[in-house]
């Protein structure tokens, strides 16, 4: 696993991008060590542990919390089974037949990567969508309907495992969520970053660039005319394209298009297209829909916390409220107060509408004595003697009589 951010003394999280190479006074999330940026030219940027690595980063490579289909897009597979996956897509794209099964691994129907199609093929295997993504066959189009459900399935799996580890207090509890925060940020950069691409025409050839900026493109333009100018005498730049929110697409189109990438000094992100794949090109750019952001990824983009944080955060202060209810109860008590609800006085006539109050009124107007209204009644005679204080409250004028008024 590659750490891609740390911990600053502030508590946030820090991407490998945002800092220069060297010791830093970032900590690992995980296990709070020292952190070394490494930013060299063969592998990939990130952090590492000054001192020895820590067991949740060198974790297997599936249980990490990567954005799917963003950096990798083998689907997990052997170097032998992404041949063999490649082998069929060879042999079986031109000529549009199906694959019997006979020669088809299993590995890859169950990876679900082919598929039966018993109306075209009567039965017999084709590539699925997501079988075409390692072989760079599937257009941005489909590729963005097919990994948006599961950037958010494995959102919601991270989620899951954070309250899930929260709840039942599990040793885990700090990897889980720690998980889950390095997902939202990754989550969150590809969400603010813009795609664009552009053509550069020097005069003697067409080039194309494809890139993404947190920025407005202008500035970037800046930059990038700036590295053009050390390679070539004159140039124009054209904007072709700008998409926001997907800058999930970047990777995948340099997969796709890799035969066609060409490589300018130490500058990475052109492609040299004939003019007929060109158009091809930009049509498979221009097909895909604007990003429509989910009420979540609006949250992400947003900074807002994770369902897991805002369970932590109200029920620590439910906690902090119960602790200051409790003390205010125990400092009453020391200093004599009453401690409890205030006592609430009923009215006569509340107290009067009461079921056994008016048994005792249905027995008094029977002309019976206090004890034998109160035998009647099923209360003490003191109840009796209530009921008539509270009747002789309400009816000054006829207190020897009983007002068959309260009787219901």
């Amino acid at each position: 696993m590659w750490l891609r951010y740390g911990v600053s003394p502030d508590k946030t999280l820090v991407s490998i991008e945002d800092v220069p190479s060297g010791k830093t006074q970032l900590r690992c999330p995980y296990c709070d060590g020292e952190l070394t940026a490494k930013k060299g030219r063969r592998k990939e940027h990130h952090f590492a542990h000054t001192n020895e690595t820590c067991r949740e980063v060198d974790r297997d490579s599936r249980s990490v919390p990567y954005l799917p289909l963003y950096d990798n897009f083998n689907i997990w597979l052997t170097g032998k089974e992404l041949q063999q996956l490649k082998d069929l897509w060879n042999r079986y794209r031109i000529k549009d037949k199906g694959i019997h099964e006979s020669l088809v691994p299993k590995i890859l129907i169950k990876e679900k990567l082919l598929e039966r199609n018993t109306y075209r093929y009567g039965g017999e295997y084709q590539f699925t969508k997501l079988g075409k993504i390692p072989v760079g066959a599937l257009s941005l189009l489909l590729f963005n309907q097919v990994q948006e459900p599961m950037l958010l399935e494995k959102l919601q799996q991270l989620e899951n495992l954070a309250q899930t580890a929260y709840l039942e207090n599990s040793p885990l509890f700090n990897q889980q969520l720690r998980d889950l925060q390095i997902y939202r940020a990754e989550f969150r950069k590809i969400l603010a970053n813009t795609l664009y691409y552009l053509q550069v025409d020097t005069g003697e050839t067409t080039i194309y660039k494809i890139g993404v900026t947190q920025r407005n493109l202008s500035e970037r333009l800046v930059e990038i005319e700036r590295d053009l100018r050390s390679h070539f005498q004159s140039f124009s730049v054209k904007v072709l394209g700008e998409w926001p929110h997907r800058g999930n697409v970047e990777k995948y189109f340099k997969h796709r298009y890799s035969f066609f990438q060409t490589k300018i000094g130490d500058l990475t992100e052109y492609f040299a297209f004939p003019d007929k794949e060109a158009k091809t090109v930009l049509r498979d750019l221009r097909r895909m829909e604007p990003k429509s952001l989910s009420k979540i990824e609006v949250g992400i983009l947003a900074g807002e916390p994770s369902q897991t944080e805002n369970l932590i955060a109200e029920r620590e202060l439910a906690n902090r409220r119960s602790q200051a209810i409790k003390t205010g109860m125990e400092r009453a008590k020391n200093w004599g107060q009453h401690v409890g609800r205030p006592p609430v006085g009923e009215s006569a006539l509340e107290f009067l509408a009461k079921p056994s109050s008016q048994k005792v009124i249905q027995a008094l107007s029977q002309g019976l004595s206090l004890r034998s209204s109160a035998e009647q009644a099923g209360v003490a005679v003191n109840t009796v003697r209530k009921v008539q204080k509270c009747i002789k409250t309400e009816n000054p004028q006829n207190s020897r009589l009983i007002n068959t008024e309260f009787i219901t």
